[in-house]
């Protein structure tokens, strides 16, 4: 994806309501002044589509044959299907817990012993929920090695991820998504600082 693609569908995932300025509950259960909401482009087709033409770019970048497309639950079950849908990839998703009726299966869908999986997400934070899911898979059968977000939070998730064997890629970090926002004059000057405070202090925790 060029610079100026980026810049456009960073703007837009804005103004779609995407990016929200206030104090919320991470799932990790830490609060923080930002949250990216990508599930709400669901309803916007269009948008939708050049956010998972974004993650194809990615894909196609890492240079590996997959045989599965992996959705984590919920936020990445769309973009995996779409992913699917335009690659040709088969794609599985895998469930955050497990039921208590049916066949109880952990991962839906098809995966066969030895299949190549990438896993996609929304946005990256601490891993654990990416973590979680590679454990899924390769007690599956499935064997993970990459995962793919659009939007790193720089919370040491990359780091975290690289010790389960992991290599994450992201379409883009909070740094550069702040920035577009900042020089589109779509936040203001105490805002960005805010935020890039936030950042910072995050990055130098370790849970």
């Amino acid at each position: 994806m060029t610079g100026s693609s980026l810049t456009e569908l960073v703007k837009d995932i804005y103004l779609a309501g995407g990016f929200k300025i206030g104090e919320f509950k991470l799932t990790s259960g830490g609060l923080s002044p930002y949250y990216v909401d990508l599930r709400i482009l669901i309803s916007r087709p269009r948008l939708f589509e050049r956010l998972v033409d974004s993650y194809i770019g990615k894909i196609r970048s890492i240079g590996e044959d997959f045989d599965i497309v992996a959705g984590v639950e919920t936020a990445g079950i769309p973009i995996a299907t779409l992913i699917s849908y335009k690659t040709g990839i088969p794609m599985v998703y895998v469930r955050g817990t497990e039921r208590g009726h049916g066949t109880g299966k952990m991962v839906e869908g098809e995966l066969r012993e030895g299949s190549r999986v990438v896993i996609v997400d929304d946005v990256l934070t601490t891993g654990r929920s990416i973590d979680n899911a590679a454990r899924t898979i390769r007690n599956a059968g499935g064997k993970v090695a990459y995962a793919l977000v659009f939007l790193d939070r720089l919370q040491n998730g990359v780091k975290k991820l690289r010790e389960s064997g992991i290599t994450v890629y992201s379409v883009t970090d909070i740094k550069i998504f702040l920035k577009v926002l900042l020089d589109s004059k779509l936040i203001q000057d105490y805002e960005y600082e805010r935020i890039m405070e936030y950042v910072e202090e995050s990055s130098n925790v370790e849970e």
